[in-house]
């Protein structure tokens, strides 16, 4: 519950600094590789994902998807946004 009550706080105090823009982060799996890009516009978040499978040992075609995100609250912190444990770097 602490938890919650401090990136509630953060968030609150981040709000008046624009943090509009593009944020992304790549990762390299065992079962995939993802490329996530947010897209921050205000109080709206939008989670753009590109994916491909990696199965035996082989790379399948790349997969997207896009979704809004709500009730999630980031955490801005200079360049970066921490968002579920992921940190995201400022692209634009």
């Amino acid at each position: 519950m602490k938890k919650i009550l401090i990136i509630a706080l953060l968030f609150a105090a981040c709000k008046s600094a624009n943090h509009n823009g593009f944020y992304a982060n790549h990762t390299d799996g065992t079962y995939a590789i993802t490329d996530d890009t947010l897209e921050v516009r205000d109080t709206v978040l939008i989670e753009h994902t590109g994916f491909q499978k990696i199965r035996e040992g082989k790379l399948l075609p790349k997969e997207f998807k896009t979704k809004p995100l709500f009730e999630l609250h980031p955490v801005f912190e200079r360049d970066h946004l921490l968002l579920n444990n992921t940190i995201y770097h400022k692209i634009k």
